[in-house]
């Protein structure tokens, strides 16, 4: 009589599924935040050696670091929702899927932003553009995935179940919206206004290049 021994691999592979799932939707999550942070860097970088050293340039790359960090936050804030109503309607792998589909659409749809408005002659149009469309983006994905609701107790040990979420009907959260995108917006804006009102009390920045 053989007796088969099962293979070490065999017992192995589920427990590094396991444990190597969690990971990648962390990692494809976190995607979300890439350009804005190269943005930020970038802004930050600039606004410590504005071009010419004009303290005008300064102040709008200021202004643009305010911006990329708004747009990373509403980034990661908006791949988060979606994640959350796509783990409970699909399977794991399709989820995947969807979430690097959506890294594919807005790191080039940033880069042409950027590339069609001038970042480098107007940079503070081109990161007020990306970070209103993102906070639009966001209010849209709040509306979208509010019909998910989950429980306090629907979540343990990092575990989503699709049997823990409630569904009701889609409806907008103005007070949401208002709080977590116009808010914070409005707070740039009214920076940002300021700023331009300087400069063209003071004199308008020399050209970048």
């Amino acid at each position: 009589m053989s007796i088969s021994i099962p293979s070490p691999n065999s017992t192995n592979k589920p427990r590094a599924s396991l444990a190597l799932g969690p990971l990648l939707f962390e990692f494809s999550r976190l995607l979300s935040i890439v350009p804005a942070v190269f943005g930020t860097l970038w802004n930050v970088y600039h606004t410590i050696q504005p071009p010419h050293e004009s303290w005008c340039w300064a102040a709008e790359y200021a202004v643009c670091v305010l911006w990329s960090v708004l747009t990373g936050w509403q980034c990661l804030q908006l791949t988060t929702g979606l994640f959350k109503r796509w783990r409970v309607y699909y399977s794991p792998l399709p989820t995947l899927i969807r979430l690097f589909a959506l890294q594919a659409i807005c790191w080039p749809a940033t880069h042409l932003t950027l590339t069609l408005l001038g970042h480098e002659v107007r940079p503070l149009i081109c990161w007020a553009a990306i970070g209103t469309t993102t906070c639009c983006s966001r209010s849209v994905q709040m509306w979208v995935t509010s019909n998910i609701v989950e429980p306090p107790h629907a979540q343990q040990n990092g575990a989503a179940s699709p049997e823990l979420k409630r569904r009701y009907r889609r409806r907008w959260d103005w007070n949401a919206v208002l709080r977590e995108c116009a808010f914070p917006a409005g707070v740039v804006y009214f920076l940002m206004a300021w700023v331009l009102a300087l400069r063209t009390e003071f004199g308008g920045c020399p050209p970048a290049s």
